[in-house]
C-alpha cells in the first residue's frame, strides 16, 4: 500500500512584469501576442512537459531507473493494458510506424519491452510488457499519484478533481479506438496530459501546414512557441524542454534554414547567439494563433462547453502557479536544473558508488579539506 504523498506545494518564481515584444515591420499586434502568450494548448502542453519532466526525474533518482526518454510513457501505459501490434500503437500515439518501431527498439533495449507473435495474425508482431516494464508503470502510476497531490496543493481538490476528469474525458472522446488508450485513460487521472498534448500539438501543426506552412515537424514544436519577446538561447529553451542543448540546437538551425528563425548575437555573450522569429516565423505564429479557435470548438464540442471551461480553468491554474516559461516570456531566471533531474544525470555520469558517496558528502557539515579530497576521488 503507497502512503499518502506529502502536500508540499511546488513553488513558482516570482512574477515579474512583461518585457515589451520587439517587432519589426510585420510584427504581431497586441491581440495575436496576448492570444500566443496565453491560450489553452500552450497551458495543456506545458503542464504535461513539467508532469512527464519531474515524473523521469523521479523515476531516475529515486526508483533508479535509467535512459528514460518522455516518449516512453504514453507507450508503455497503451501496453500496459494487453500486448498490441505496432500499428496500433502508431495510431494511438499519432507516429509512423517507422517512428513507433524505434521507439519500441529504445524500449527493448532498456529491457522493458518485448515481441512475441499474434495469436490472431502469424505476420504481425505483438509488443508486451516484460517483468521490468511492469515494474516501471507500477512504479510510474505510485509517481503519479504523489504528484496528482503535489499539483492539487498549487490548485486546490477541487479543481484538480475537475481538470483530471475532464483531461480524461477528452482524451478518450478524441480517441478513434476508445479502447486504445492508455491505462490512465480508464479512471480519471493526469496522465491523460501526454497524449493530449501530442493532440494538440499535432492538430496546430496539421491546421498551420494548410494555411501553407510546409514541412513542419513534431520536433519544431520543441522550439517555436517558446521563441519569447527578446528571443531565445539555447541553453534556455533546453532547460525548459528537459532536453539536450544538441538536440535544440539542431533543431533551432533546422528552422533557420527553413526561414521561420534569424540569429542574432546575445548581448549577454559575445559567444553566444540568440534565435528570434523572423518575418515568415511571425506569420507563422499568426496563422497558429488563428489555429487555436478551432482547436477550442473541437475540444469544447467533444466534452461539452462546462467539462471544457473546467478543463481551461484547471490548465491555466496550473499553468500560472508553477510558473511555466516565465524564463522564456517574462525574461525571469529559473532556479535552475530540478533536483530530480540533477540527481538522475550525476546519478549516470558518476554510477552508483560515486553518487552515494557524493549523497554522503552533501549530508554532512561541510568540512573543507576532507570533502575537497573525496570529491578528488569521484
Amino acid at each position: 500500500m503507497v502512503e499518502p504523498a506529502p502536500r508540499a506545494r511546488i513553488r513558482a518564481a516570482a512574477p515579474v512584469k512583461p518585457v515589451a515584444w520587439n517587432g519589426g515591420a510585420g510584427a504581431m499586434n497586441e491581440d495575436v501576442r496576448a492570444r500566443y502568450r496565453s491560450n489553452t494548448a500552450r497551458h495543456l502542453i506545458g503542464v504535461a512537459r513539467d508532469f512527464e519532466n519531474r515524473m523521469l526525474g523521479r523515476l531516475t533518482a529515486e526508483d533508479g531507473y535509467e535512459r528514460l526518454r518522455p516518449s516512453f510513457g504514453p507507450l508503455l501505459s497503451l501496453i500496459a493494458q494487453r500486448p498490441r501490434p505496432l500499428r496500433a500503437l502508431a495510431d494511438a500515439l499519432s507516429i509512423s510506424p517507422q517512428a513507433v518501431s524505434q521507439l519500441v527498439s529504445a524500449c527493448e533495449r532498456c529491457g522493458f519491452t518485448e515481441r512475441g507473435p499474434d495469436p490472431d495474425d502469424g505476420r504481425n508482431r505483438l509488443i508486451a510488457l516484460t517483468r521490468r516494464g511492469r515494474g516501471l508503470v507500477a512504479d510510474a502510476n505510485r509517481q503519479r499519484r504523489r504528484l496528482t497531490a503535489e499539483y492539487a496543493a498549487n490548485i486546490g481538490d477541487e479543481a484538480m478533481d475537475r481538470f483530471a476528469e475532464s483531461a480524461t474525458r477528452l482524451l478518450r472522446a478524441l480517441s478513434e479506438a476508445p479502447d486504445v488508450l492508455p491505462i490512465a485513460g480508464r479512471s480519471a487521472s493526469i496522465g491523460a496530459l501526454p497524449l493530449l498534448s501530442v493532440d494538440a500539438q499535432r492538430t496546430l501543426m496539421e491546421d498551420t501546414t494548410a494555411r501553407g506552412h510546409a514541412g513542419l515537424k513534431m520536433s519544431h514544436a520543441q522550439v517555436l512557441p517558446l521563441i519569447g519577446p527578446e528571443g531565445a538561447r539555447v541553453a534556455s529553451l533546453a532547460r525548459v524542454q528537459g532536453i539536450s542543448r544538441q538536440a535544440v540546437g539542431a533543431t533551432a538551425r533546422e528552422l533557420e534554414d527553413m526561414g521561420y528563425l534569424r540569429r542574432e548575437p546575445d548581448p549577454r555573450d559575445r559567444r553566444g547567439v540568440v534565435f528570434l522569429l523572423s518575418d515568415q516565423g511571425e506569420a507563422l505564429i499568426r496563422d497558429s494563433v488563428a489555429a487555436l479557435d478551432a482547436l477550442d470548438t473541437r475540444y469544447a464540442k467533444a466534452i461539452g462547453p462546462r467539462r471544457y471551461s473546467a478543463l481551461q480553468r484547471g490548465a491555466r491554474a496550473l499553468y500560472e502557479s508553477l510558473g511555466l516559461e516565465r524564463e522564456i516570456f517574462d525574461g525571469t531566471p529559473q532556479d535552475g536544473e530540478p533536483l530530480e533531474r540533477l540527481a538522475g544525470r550525476l546519478r549516470r555520469e558518476l554510477g552508483d558508488d560515486a553518487s552515494r558517496r557524493l549523497a554522503a558528502l552533501l549530508a554532512e557539515p561541510r568540512n573543507p579539506t576532507a570533502a575537497d579530497a573525496a570529491l578528488g576521488h569521484v
